[in-house]
Order: C-alpha cells, then sequence, then structure tokens
C-alpha cells in the first residue's frame, strides 16, 4: 500500500549571502525557509521507526548546508538549487516544495518579506 504523505518543516531562519547587491553578499541577512518533501509514508506509519522515515533533523542540516554553501544573486536561484540538492540527498522523496523568503530586503517601502516559491519534482532534476 502506498500512503502519499508530505514531510513539512516551515520558517526555518538561515542566515546566508544571497542577493543582488553587493552588501548583501559582504554582510548577508536571514532568511526564511519552508519546505515540504512529498513521500510515501506507508512504512514509517506502518513500523514507528525513524529508519523508514525522512529525518527532520536531516533535512534541516542539508537545508543549512545546502543554502550558505553557495551564494546566489537571486533568490530564485537558491530556491531551486536547494530544492534539487533536496531531492537528490534524500532519494525518497518524490517531490519537493521549497518556499524562501528574504526577511529584510533592499526596497525603501515597508514589507514584511519577498521571496519565491518552487516545486520540483524528481523527473525535473537534471542529469
Amino acid at each position: 500500500m502506498i500512503l502519499p504523505g508530505k514531510v513539512q518543516i516551515d520558517e526555518l531562519e538561515v542566515h546566508a549571502y544571497h542577493g543582488w547587491h553587493a552588501h548583501e553578499g559582504e554582510f548577508g541577512q536571514h532568511f526564511t525557509v519552508d519546505m515540504e518533501l512529498e513521500t510515501d509514508i506507508a512504512l514509517a506509519a506502518r513500523t514507528d521507526e525513524l529508519v523508514h522515515a525522512i529525518d527532520y533533523a536531516a533535512i534541516v542540516a542539508a537545508v543549512r548546508r545546502l543554502f550558505v554553501e553557495k551564494r546566489y544573486k537571486l533568490v530564485e536561484a537558491a530556491a531551486v538549487a536547494l530544492a534539487e540538492g533536496l531531492l537528490r540527498e534524500f532519494p525518497a522523496a518524490v517531490s519537493a516544495r521549497v518556499r524562501v523568503r528574504k526577511l529584510k530586503p533592499p526596497i525603501p517601502e515597508r514589507l514584511s518579506s519577498v521571496g519565491i516559491e518552487v516545486r520540483l519534482s524528481r523527473a525535473d532534476l537534471k542529469t
């Protein structure tokens, strides 16, 4: 039996150096990342064992590394690279939804965040 499920992590705060402007690359800024990995949870639900699930702590560790290891000028590029990296690191995931929000963008108007959301399936991965 297949039991589709979504492993979710919301509002993970990450300090990274993405942005178009030089000061963003120099000083960095805070982002929040929401992610959802679609997977078959049947075995995990039946056995109640972490070894049969996608571990939340492992996802967080992967996001921290993947999101910070390379600087991107655009949040779009960072989000796609993160989604691709998550699919590669977690083979049980059939798709990944990633939402990246820049909390203090260099825009004079008052707003809470700007960002992008992407959803990639395993078929979307570049070989």
